[in-house]
């Protein structure tokens, strides 16, 4: 079976009320919980910093030979998950699924990495050369108490829509 993956922005248009609320989480705390999958098969989790781009798209950069950079040159597979404060935080949590995709395009990550760096005060030549990955999806879920109710909202690549669960301790 083939699965097609799409970008944050492609997720925006057929699930917004999956992406929106992760987004505005990434934007917010500008960190989620990556993980990547190391050479000997274990998970790897590392916060990272989420750089959203005009287009809706979502961006990680890593450092050059990094091990998470090893991780995903070797096997692209992720999961992402939105920072939440603490246990008592019920603002909702995020998961995305799917694969990290290089950009390539010199020109192309230079600006992401320039609109991060001025968004953020630091100087982007301090990180010049490094690689980005953009999150492409097969997956995706937003959790959140509505009602007393934990609440899930998914959706996954070939299903008919949004998924809506609920669930009461």
């Amino acid at each position: 079976m083939i699965v097609t993956m799409i970008n944050f922005e492609e997720l925006h248009r057929i699930a917004p009320e999956v992406a929106e609320p992760i987004g505005k989480r990434f934007t917010e705390s500008g960190l989620g919980m990556l993980g990547t999958i190391r050479s000997n098969g274990a998970p790897r989790v590392s916060p990272i910093e989420v750089a959203p781009f005009d287009d809706r798209s979502l961006f990680v950069g890593m450092m050059p030979n990094s091990q998470k950079h090893l991780d995903a040159l070797r096997d692209p597979r992720y999961c992402m998950v939105t920072a939440i404060a603490d246990k008592d935080d019920l603002a909702g949590e995020g998961k995305l699924f799917g694969v990290l995709d290089l950009v390539t395009d010199v020109d192309r990550a230079a600006a992401i990495l320039g609109r991060h760096a001025e968004a953020n005060g630091f100087d982007p030549e301090a990180l010049a050369g490094s690689p980005m990955f953009e999150l492409l999806i097969d997956m995706a879920a937003w959790q959140i108490v509505i009602d007393d109710a934990f609440t899930t909202f998914s959706w996954k690549e070939g299903a008919d829509g949004v998924q809506r669960r609920s669930r009461t301790n």
